[in-house]
């Protein structure tokens, strides 16, 4: 599947509406990070729309029960909630390991650092197991991971498993030294320059880093309507 997700701010600026997609058969998942009023939630919400229209399997998680993502779909839960649906997930997926059935499946987790951090030791090494697993494999059968934090640090996701995220998004008009370093490593950014309003940064395979533009989006709330609508016609 192919899903847009916004355009090429360097050449937006010369009038060339330049898009970056998401391949979702070559790139299982994606980590979408940025302050608060980034533009994040806007544009995670921009991606689920197409998986609602395509009707493919959808899971979502908010930890922070913030009211972005509730009443679109049955297969939702909020803060400790989360765990049901996430052991959900996770077991279709060893389920399709096993008799090797493909499926397409997403699981989109809004707040993924605070829930992660909010286990104890024990807890936090059988979620990383969990999320690694799915990680590495879940290309070849079809699971697919939208992580969504205001920041993925080294105590959340290590190396090892930020790197299966094949495309990583940073929305907001500047970026910490620690989210540079995390998401962006080996790339040279300009931490003082101020990205203009629904930009920020991207990285995919094709390119390191680049400047991703949004669509300026006046009503936020109208879009979460129509996540609903879609959600509830799929659904019924």
């Amino acid at each position: 599947m192919l899903i847009k997700l916004g355009y090429n701010e360097t050449k937006w600026k010369d009038g060339i509406k330049d898009v970056f997609f998401w391949n979702t058969a070559k790139v299982p998942h994606i980590l979408i990070s940025g302050i608060t009023g980034g533009g994040k939630t806007v544009l995670s919400q921009m991606l689920v729309n197409p998986l609602l229209a395509s009707r493919v399997d959808i899971a979502i998680c908010d930890y922070k029960a913030g009211g972005d993502w509730n009443g679109i779909i049955p297969n939702y839960a909020e803060f400790t909630k989360c765990e049901e649906v996430l052991n959900e997930f996770y077991n279709s997926f060893i389920e399709s390991v096993e008799s090797k059935v493909y499926k397409e499946k997403y699981l989109v987790f809004d707040e993924f650092s605070s829930y992660a951090l909010s286990k104890d030791t024990k807890e936090f090494k059988e979620l990383m197991s969990k999320i690694s697993h799915i990680a590495f494999m879940g290309r070849s059968f079809g699971y697919h991971l939208i992580f969504i934090s205001q920041q993925f640090n080294a105590k959340v996701l290590d190396t090892a498993i930020r790197e299966q995220f094949g495309i990583k998004i940073y929305m907001g008009s500047t970026i910490s030294t620690e989210s540079a370093t995390m998401l962006f490593p080996n790339c040279e950014i300009n931490k003082s320059l101020h990205l203009p309003s629904c930009c920020g940064y991207i990285s995919t395979p094709e390119k390191n880093i680049d400047i991703i533009r949004i669509p300026y989006i006046k009503e936020p709330d109208k879009l979460k309507k129509l996540l609903v609508q879609k959600g509830q016609a799929y659904f019924a």
